[in-house]
């Protein structure tokens, strides 16, 4: 464990500089449509050949080191850069997701400008993309996030609640919140669909309807589910039923396929 932790440290600059570190995208489907109506931005470790490490192999140590925003920044310019490209060439897009590590709440002012200094360099469409934050960092950083989402929201961007229905859920504090979209926590589709459990989604849909927040629900990995949820009013649906997360290029010639 020790040798895994100081070889991510150690190798994480000259990761970052020979772009071993690359973006993976993860479709989701409209419900409605049955169509790639938008995008998670997901990383990964080139590690060595034939080897790619998923976030659980380094980003938890990059949270201890504090090189977890540099991550996050990395991540916005190549996705930003994917947009630009494609947008240069003619080629269609679709809405990406972006996360936002719970660490930039702690400096607010300096995140905005950095994510403003990458707006400049690209130009992306800001109604394109997606800003996620965990509900667990909304609880903990009500005004942070609250200050964050007015920023991007002037700017034309949109935010979602990833997460949402884990742990730390506080319906007293739902009732205010301003996301756009919902994110809800997978752990609700873990294993066989109940009958209670489908009425505790459906109601909690209904609220989110009602209170005008868009619906994306992970971890969708049957049909069964797929069709329940559709008939239940989400809006957007992501996991292995339709697609596992992809390099960025491989999502292009998806895009491009379905011309």
């Amino acid at each position: 464990m020790e040798q895994h932790r100081a070889d991510v440290i150690n190798s994480f600059q000259s990761a970052i500089d020979n772009d071993e570190i690359c973006i993976y995208m993860q479709p989701k489907i409209g419900c409605k449509s049955k169509k790639i109506e938008s995008a998670e931005v997901l990383v990964r470790w080139n590690k060595a050949p034939g080897v790619v490490w998923t976030p659980d192999k380094f980003l938890p140590v990059l949270e201890e080191t504090g090189d977890i925003t540099t991550i996050d920044y990395y991540v916005y310019e190549k996705a930003f850069a994917w947009l630009k490209e494609r947008r240069d060439s003619g080629l269609p897009v679709v809405p990406i997701s972006l996360n936002v590590t719970p660490a930039h709440f702690n400096n607010i002012t300096g995140f905005e400008q950095k994510v403003h200094e990458i707006f400049e360099k690209y130009h992306p469409d800001p109604s394109l993309l997606i800003f996620e934050i965990t509900e667990e960092a909304y609880i903990h950083n009500y005004d942070a996030v609250n200050c964050m989402i007015e920023h991007f929201h002037n700017a034309g961007a949109l935010i979602s609640m990833d997460d949402f229905g884990s742990d730390y859920s506080s319906l007293n504090t739902m009732k205010d919140i301003q996301f756009d979209e919902i994110k809800m926590d997978k752990r609700f589709l873990d294993g066989p669909l109940s009958s209670n459990g489908k009425i505790v989604i459906e109601e909690i849909f209904h609220m989110l309807k009602r209170t005008h927040h868009s619906i994306v629900c992970e971890g969708v990995e049957t049909k069964e589910v797929a069709d329940f949820l559709t008939v239940a009013g989400c809006n957007e649906m992501q996991g292995f039923y339709y697609y596992k997360p992809m390099p960025s290029e491989g999502f292009s010639e998806l895009l491009d396929s379905m011309q």
